[in-house]
């Protein structure tokens, strides 16, 4: 018969063993990870002062909103309160491109765009920042001296596009209502790509 305090023993450091396991995966938890449960409502509503320093949205236009991203919302990057995308991103033509922080092509491609978005002839470009941490985002964009703007807490757009589980992705909206992903370049490496995409999907939709 093992001693009862034998057991004593045995037990305290199983819940020792118990608590380092734990303790150990939450630490090794990926910085990267969306934020969620109740800390994420709270964060979503309220960002923090890491967030700062993040370029405004858009206002809503005043002409219908996209049908596509009509009724799903998400935030501004650096700002409080939701915003209906399908109001944002209407009126002239807009280049839509998701990204994330720790997705290492988002990071060599959107100093591309921000060149790109910085010429007379562009259109509006807006970030969406998916699957990802506000703060983290905010912090790369401000690495990267980023000047145009992005949403975050928009995984809902992901899925009113359909997109395929990769990043970065590009969509082009036009003035009439239509989302066309733009698929002739994986990952832009530099302005003239961009612009010669753009190009491209404008001419198919009639649009010069």
């Amino acid at each position: 018969m093992v001693p009862v305090r034998s057991l004593a023993v045995l037990a305290v450091a199983v819940a020792a063993i118990t608590a380092l396991i734990v303790g150990l995966f939450w630490a090794a938890e990926p910085a990267s990870s969306p934020t969620s449960g109740a800390a994420g409502v709270a964060a979503r509503a309220h960002p923090t002062r890491d967030e700062g320093g993040a370029p405004p949205c858009p206002p809503a236009a005043i002409t219908d909103p996209v049908p596509a991203l009509s009724g799903v919302s998400a935030r501004c990057l650096g700002a409080p309160g939701p915003v209906d995308v399908g109001a944002v991103v209407a009126g002239p033509p807009t280049l839509l491109n998701l990204w994330a922080s720790w997705c290492a092509p988002c990071r060599e491609e959107m100093p591309v765009l921000d060149a790109y978005a910085a010429t007379p002839d562009a259109v509006r470009v807006i970030g969406v920042n998916v699957t990802d941490r506000p703060d983290a985002a905010a912090a790369l964009m401000r690495d990267l001296k980023i000047r145009y703007p992005s949403l975050t807490d928009a995984d809902d757009v992901q899925r009113a596009l359909g997109t395929p589980p990769l990043l970065p992705l590009s969509y082009l909206v036009t003035g009439d209502g239509a989302v066309r992903r733009l698929q002739d370049v994986l990952v832009f490496g530099d302005p003239a790509q961009v612009r010669t995409s753009v190009a491209a999907a404008l001419r198919d939709r009639g649009i010069r």
